[in-house]
């Protein structure tokens, strides 16, 4: 399950190796105190317990990429509560085909790292060494350590990262990487955990409240459960194109909020692009992206009817940011815009007397 040790690699003289058990100071939430800037547009900076971190990023601007970042205010409050103190997360995106795209961070972030790839390569430099960085692969990085990472040239990885830091965190590091000794963990394709990435998303753009952050954290505490099952998991027979398929048509009506693109649904069944297409529309009679549209336009249709939400909301809340478009593709569905989907569904009730869904 483990990949095997990275090959040894000429260690960068600004980062000298620290000792594979050196235990971290636990973290104490009272104490805590973050502050964050861009020095320039390449350097972030953090003072973390008044303790000054850099990062020089690359490119940050991927056609398809989402990113959020939770205010340090927010994640300063988060660390005085109990349950959202014990795993955060504060920091995450996704990059697809991240060309050019390089982190370097001589004496590490603040947070411990996890780095998901979907597809493509990366390389990832350690003070142990340098690891390749493949399809299915997992890096787990502690906070103030050094570390890089970059795109290969000639096939930049497609890949999910989150930053999250907690009072339990140093103790999920420890057990899915047995203290260090394997950085890196190879897992079978699994959309659980592309799920779980999208629900975290989900839930910071849709707010930052306390319940919100909690829900973050609960959802932190699934995907980091769900690796270590992974790790302590024998490896299994493979799951059948089927079965693969029926989990993702599973994951699609579960997540329809969701951006998550075709490459990314083929990716987390460990198929081609072009393999889970075919075998998509083979057993649906529709290819991946028809079927999606038609499940948000479907549950779009119980939101017209049953609320009276506004268009524009409703958009949102299957997954389109714009408007515009979704009513384009409503009308080429259904053949009746929104607003006269609405009319029809309501005079229709009436005609028949059925109760209004919006006042049981």
């Amino acid at each position: 399950m483990f990949m095997s040790k990275p090959t040894e690699g000429k260690r960068p003289s600004a980062a000298p190796a620290k000792p594979r058990n050196r235990v971290l100071p636990p973290l104490d939430p009272k104490a805590f105190s973050l502050e964050g800037y861009m020095a320039d547009d390449k350097t972030r900076v953090f003072s973390f317990n008044g303790r000054k971190l850099v990062s020089v990023l690359g490119r940050e601007d991927f056609p398809g990429e989402r990113i959020f970042k939770l205010p340090t205010k927010v994640v300063e409050s988060a660390n005085r509560q109990a349950l959202t103190a014990a795993l955060l997360p504060c920091r995450l995106g996704y990059f697809p085909r991240a060309k050019g795209q390089k982190v370097s961070r001589a004496n590490g972030d603040w947070a411990f790292t996890l780095l998901y790839c979907l597809d493509g390569v990366g390389t990832l430099d350690l003070s142990q060494g340098t690891h390749r960085i493949t399809r299915g692969t997992i890096a787990l990085l502690r906070p103030f350590e050094f570390h890089a990472y970059a795109a290969d040239p000639g096939d930049p990885w497609s890949y999910y990262w989150i930053h999250f830091n907690g009072t339990v965190a140093q103790q999920y590091y420890d057990v899915l990487t047995t203290g260090g000794k394997n950085t890196c963990i190879a897992v079978q394709s699994d959309l659980r955990f592309v799920e779980t990435f999208e629900k975290i998303l989900g839930i910071y753009h849709a707010g930052q409240a306390y319940k919100d952050l909690v829900q973050a954290s609960s959802a932190m505490h699934q995907l980091l459960g769900d690796l270590f099952g992974q790790v302590c998991r024998r490896p299994a027979v493979q799951e059948s194109t089927a079965t693969r398929i029926e989990r993702t048509l599973t994951m699609m009506r579960k997540n329809l909020r969701a951006h998550v693109s075709i490459h990314e649904l083929a990716a987390g069944t460990g198929m081609s692009h072009a393999y889970f297409t075919q075998q998509f529309r083979k057993h649906t009679g529709q290819s991946p992206r028809i079927f999606f549209n038609r499940q948000k336009i479907a549950k779009a249709c119980e939101y017209l009817a049953e609320t009276d939400a506004k268009v524009e909301s409703i958009a949102h809340l299957v997954g389109f940011e714009d408007p515009f478009y979704f009513c384009r593709l409503f009308k080429r569905i259904t053949q009746r815009t929104p607003t006269m989907y609405r009319q029809s569904f309501r005079k229709t009730s009436a005609a028949a007397g059925e109760p209004d869904p919006r006042h049981e």
